[in-house]
């Protein structure tokens, strides 16, 4: 299979922030969260979730802008003469740059348009604090700060430009009440060009879009200055997903409460329609809040119905060696004969009649919607994260459906596990170890297409700690037996030396 995971990265820093301490990450092809209960794996991940859907949803900061008078406070009369000769100069270098062999194409933005960016973050970035709200299904965004911290949470991310030596940062502070988010551009580079990209497809789409935008405008018989806003919202438009690196793509998030759901989807669409008719009679009644996680994924199972969910998906191959390896079996949507929502079904191999995945197995139940995503949804850059995939799986299935992981993030996905799986871990290990081998070693020896590489696999341990009370996070690495050292091997310590001193006792006793 093609590898095709991508070399953006992105650091993130959290202080404070529910039960975590202090957390520093970087986002990779693969990330996995390993670590004891009620340490904050799953709202570090619902907090990355979040980002996605600010950085990447109808409430990213560019959404806003509609014109480039807008953004930049100015008119076709007041246009500056330098803005329109940067603008000038820029179109030439990406015209130059598109026709160089394409590991010396490189290109800078100009000043104006690096403030820009820096001001319409700044100017509506605040609105990242209502989607980790809704993605949290909390009122408060002081709800958030670790107990006992009186200074407040904080989110950083980092973003290094091609090689740029000084980051540019997206730093989010969240007090009781009130969260505030500011874009700083490194010092240095505030009065100077600021480099967005370096290599193949990004130089030439940028060069045809500010050409044909050129032509269009001049064909209409409109002034530089009409022209300069046109071409600066084109610049932006390529700029700001390089800023945000791979958070600019969507995420799906499949709770760990998807087997559940899956379960009662019947039942719980079955009372939602029943109860449509008694909306506004029931004075009594009171909605529990879901949280946003769990909202978007029950309209994502609903809406699977819809076209726009049924066209094919180059990653779908992975969907069907979880059928074929894992289920045993095919899971399906089929349309209900009364309402417009899905049925789930499951038929096993050799079986003529399918049966409703709430009466299949637990393990059916956890890995229908990844099949479903997989099929349905989820493209090529986009990330997918799953809470607890070992849930419900035998350990040898909880290896397979890691090795199918694998096989995602080849082709192209971007994949974030929590997990307390110790069978997930060693084959990770196995998975990263493998490509070590040569291509010839691995076509020699079971599973050798499962490989990645150290860069591309992120291992992270939730560590509880007494003071200040909470968890830190640190990223565990192959140790020297060519395992990640997870603390798994403690409690099957305890465990061998219960064993041991019962022995003995009963051998004393004898």
């Amino acid at each position: 299979m093609e590898d095709m995971t991508s070399k953006d990265s992105l650091e993130l820093e959290v202080n404070d922030f529910g039960p975590i301490v202090h957390a520093k990450i970087d986002l990779r092809p693969l990330t996995v969260f390993v670590g004891p209960s009620n340490t904050g794996k799953s709202y570090l991940a619902t907090l990355i979730y979040a980002l996605h859907r600010f950085f990447s949803g109808r409430s990213a900061p560019w959404r806003f802008l509609s014109t480039y008078d807008r953004l930049m406070n100015v008119t076709p009369s007041n246009v500056s003469k330098d803005t329109i000769e940067s603008l000038d100069t820029f179109l030439e270098q990406v015209s130059t740059e598109a026709k160089k062999p394409l590991t010396e194409r490189k290109f800078v933005l100009p000043t104006p348009i690096t403030e820009a960016i820096r001001s319409v973050f700044n100017a509506h970035g605040g609105n990242i604090g209502d989607e980790i709200l809704r993605c949290f299904g909390i009122n408060d965004i002081g709800g958030l700060i670790r107990k006992g911290c009186a200074n407040g949470a904080s989110v950083v991310l980092c973003r290094r430009l091609f090689g740029e030596s000084e980051p540019f940062k997206h730093v989010l502070g969240l007090t009781a009440g009130t969260a505030e988010f500011t874009m700083s551009v490194p010092r240095e580079r505030i009065l100077s060009p600021v480099a967005i990209g370096t290599g193949t497809v990004l130089v030439d789409a940028l060069n045809d879009e500010l050409q044909s935008v050129a032509s269009r405008v001049m064909r209409a018989g409109k002034d530089q200055e009409f022209l300069a806003r046109e071409l600066i919202e084109v610049i932006i438009d390529f700029a700001l997903p390089q800023l945000a690196g791979p958070l600019y793509c969507t995420a799906f998030y499949l709770p760990s409460a998807r087997t559940g759901v899956m379960k009662a989807h019947s039942t719980l669409v079955s009372n939602l329609v029943a109860s449509a008719p008694m909306a506004g009679l029931r004075h009594g009644t009171r909605t529990p809040a879901l949280s946003g996680v769990l909202a978007d994924f029950l309209q994502q199972l609903i809406e699977l119905v819809s076209p726009s969910h049924v066209q094919s998906n180059p990653l779908s191959v992975v969907d069907r060696k979880i059928e074929e390896k894992i289920l045993k079996g095919t899971v399906q949507i089929e349309s209900s004969d009364v309402v417009s929502y899905p049925r789930f079904t499951y038929q096993p191999e050799g079986w003529k009649k399918t049966l409703p995945v709430d009466y299949a197995s637990s393990m059916v139940s956890e890995l229908a919607p990844v099949v479903f995503y997989l099929r349905h949804l989820v493209r090529r850059a986009d990330t997918l994260i799953i809470e607890e995939p070992e849930a419900h799986l035998h350990p040898a299935m909880q290896v397979e459906l890691t090795r199918q992981i694998t096989a995602l993030v080849r082709a192209g996905a971007n994949v974030m596990v929590t997990t307390h799986s110790e069978w997930i871990l060693e084959e990770l290990a196995n998975i990263v170890r493998r490509s070590e081998l040569t291509d010839a070693g691995r076509d020699e020896m079971p599973h050798g297409e499962y490989a990645l590489r150290p860069e591309q696999v992120g291992a992270w341990l939730f560590k509880p700690k007494r003071r200040p009370k909470g968890s830190v996070v640190s990223e565990i690495r192959l140790d020297d037996s060519g395992l990640f050292p997870s603390e798994f091997d403690e409690v099957a310590r305890t465990l061998h030396n219960d064993w041991a001193d019962i022995s003995s006792r009963i051998g004393e006793a004898e």
